[in-house]
């Protein structure tokens, strides 16, 4: 009975963490660590990679943002490769 509460539990907890990146993953906007987290890359590195890959940002205030139509087809595009 034990084990089965316990995997309960955790796909209770599997279906919570998805649907939170599934909100993330669909904000109008990122900002650099959210998006970094998301493609699973250090925040350092994940500017790098905005640089390189050119993403659009748009700084609000002090600091930068991704679309999150951009992401996604920045995402899908280094799915393919």
């Amino acid at each position: 009975m034990a084990l089965a509460y316990q995997r309960v539990k955790g796909a209770r907890t599997m279906l919570n963490e998805l649907e939170t990146i599934h909100r993330a993953e669909t904000r109008m906007f990122l900002d650099i660590p959210t998006a970094a987290s998301l493609a699973g890359f250090s925040t350092r590195h994940f500017r790098r990679i905005v640089e390189e890959d050119k993403i659009p940002t748009m700084r609000i205030g002090r600091k930068f943002f991704i679309l999150g139509s951009d992401f996604h087809h920045w995402k899908e595009t280094k799915e393919e490769r």
